[in-house]
C-alpha cells in the first residue's frame, strides 16, 4: 500500500505503463491456469478505467459481450460464475481500449455513405445467414476496415468476430488460425481440430463472422480456404461478411472461366448479395449516392485540434468521392500532416493552400499532380451541387 492515496487517474497511468509492457493476464493462456491474484488485479483495472473515463458498467458489458449484472459483480469481486473467463475478456478489452484511447485523434469515426452501406448489408447477412461480400476499388481506402469495426463494437463479441487476413495467412491453417483467435477458441492442433472447435463454437449461435482482406486468400493453392468457409457455413449455418477488393471479384470470374471449377461456381453463386461500393460512383447517370458527403468530411475532422476552412473541407470532399480512387485514408494523411504544419507556424486553421502544399510536401509531386488533374477533370459542379 503507498504511504499517499493517489488519484485514480495516476493509478491508471502506472496500469496503462505496466500494460504497455506486458499484460496482466497473457494473451494465450489457458483459463484454468489464471491465478486469483490475476483475476482480482483485472477487476480492481476495470473499476478503476470505467471511473476515470466515466464509462458505466452497462456500456463496458455490451463491449465485452456480458450483461451489465455480471460486469458490475465481476468488478466488485462478487461475480460468482466463471471469474477467470470473464477475466481474460475483460482484460482484452482493456488492452484494445486504452491502446485506442492513448492515440491523438485527428479524425472522429463517421457513419460514411459507405459504412451505413456496409451495416446495410451485414445487418441483412445476419437476418437471413447468408455470405455476403462487399469490395471496393484495388487501391482501397474508402474506409471499409474502419466500417467493420464500427459494426463489431456495435455488435459485440458475442454477436460478431472480425478477423483480418494478411498475406501469411493465405493458407488454410492460418485463416482457421485466424478465425479461432477471432471466437476466443484454441488454435493449436491439426486444421481439422480447429475447425471442428470452430464449428462447435458457432453453432446455433447468432452469430457473424466478418473476413476484411479477404482477397489475401486468391492464389492459395486448390482455393481450400474458400471451400472451407464454405464448409463452415454449411455446418454453423452462421452467416459470414466478405470485404476485400475489386480484383477478388475478377479472380471468382477468371477461375471459373479458365477450370471450369464447378465447385468454385456453386460457392460463387452462394454469395448474396454481392456489392460493389464503388458503383454507384461508376454510374454516374444514375443519381446514385455519395460516397461521403461534405457534412461527414466536416464530422470526420471536427475534433482535430485544427480547424479545416469550408474550401479545405470542400477539397477534401473532392478527393473522397473521386471514382475508382476515392480515399478516406489518403485524406486523414493529408490533414494529419498539415495539422503539424500549422502548430510549427503557430496557425489556428487549415485552409486550403495550407491542404494543398501538405498534399504537395507529403507525396510525390508526380501523385499530388495526378490527384489535383483528376479532380479537376470530374463534374466538380454536379458534385458540388450535391454536396450543398
Amino acid at each position: 500500500m503507498s504511504e499517499q492515496p493517489r488519484i485514480a487517474s495516476d493509478a491508471l497511468l502506472d496500469r496503462e505503463r505496466i500494460r504497455g509492457a506486458s499484460r496482466m493476464i497473457a494473451a494465450d493462456m489457458d483459463v484454468k491456469n489464471v491465478s486469483k491474484e490475476q483475476i482480482d488485479a483485472v477487476a480492481n483495472d476495470l473499476a478503476l478505467f470505467c471511473k476515470t473515463h466515466n464509462i458505466k458498467y452497462v456500456a463496458a458489458a455490451r463491449a465485452i459481450g456480458y450483461t451489465p449484472g455480471v460486469i458490475s459483480e465481476f468488478a466488485a469481486g462478487h461475480y460468482a460464475g466463471n471469474e477467470a473467463k470473464v477475466a481474460m475478456d475483460v482484460e482484452a478489452w482493456l488492452v484494445d481500449e486504452e491502446k485506442r484511447r492513448s492515440r491523438p485523434a485527428t479524425t472522429q469515426f463517421t457513419w460514411t455513405n459507405v459504412a451505413i452501406h456496409i451495416k446495410s448489408v451485414a445487418s441483412h447477412c445476419m437476418e437471413t445467414k447468408k455470405i455476403g461480400l462487399v469490395f471496393g476499388p484495388e487501391s482501397s481506402g474508402i474506409g471499409k476496415t474502419t466500417a467493420l469495426r464500427a459494426i463489431h463494437q456495435e455488435l459485440g463479441p458475442r454477436r460478431s468476430s472480425l478477423v483480418t487476413i494478411d498475406k501469411v495467412d493465405a493458407n488454410p491453417t492460418g485463416m482457421l488460425r485466424k478465425i479461432a483467435s477471432a471466437i476466443r477458441v484454441t488454435d493449436s492442433g491439426s486444421n481439422h481440430q480447429i475447425f471442428e472447435r470452430i464449428c462447435g463454437k458457432l453453432d446455433g449461435r447468432d452469430h457473424l463472422i466478418m473476413i476484411d482482406q479477404i482477397h489475401s486468400l486468391r492464389g492459395s493453392k486448390d482455393d481450400r480456404p474458400f471451400y472451407i468457409l464454405a464448409d463452415l457455413y454449411d455446418r454453423t449455418r452462421c452467416a459470414q461478411l466478405w470485404c476485400g477488393t475489386s480484383d477478388l471479384a475478377a479472380y471468382f470470374n477468371r477461375q471459373m472461366r479458365r477450370s471450369l471449377d464447378e465447385p468454385l461456381a456453386q460457392l460463387r453463386s452462394r454469395i448474396f448479395p454481392y456489392i460493389d461500393l464503388m458503383a454507384v460512383l461508376r454510374n454516374k447517370g444514375g443519381g446514385g449516392k455519395l460516397l461521403v458527403t461534405i457534412d461527414q468530411v466536416r464530422e470526420m475532422f471536427a475534433k482535430n485540434r485544427m480547424r479545416l476552412a469550408q474550401p479545405a473541407a470542400h477539397f477534401l470532399f473532392e478527393i473522397c468521392n473521386l471514382p475508382d480512387g476515392g480515399s478516406i485514408r489518403f485524406c486523414v494523411q493529408i490533414v494529419e500532416f498539415a495539422t503539424m504544419l500549422c502548430e510549427e507556424r503557430n496557425l489556428k486553421v487549415i485552409d486550403l493552400p495550407l491542404l494543398k502544399e501538405a498534399m504537395q510536401l507529403g507525396f510525390s509531386p508526380q501523385r499530388s499532380e495526378r490527384l489535383m488533374a483528376e479532380i479537376e477533370n470530374e463534374n466538380r459542379p454536379t458534385r458540388l451541387a450535391a454536396a450543398g
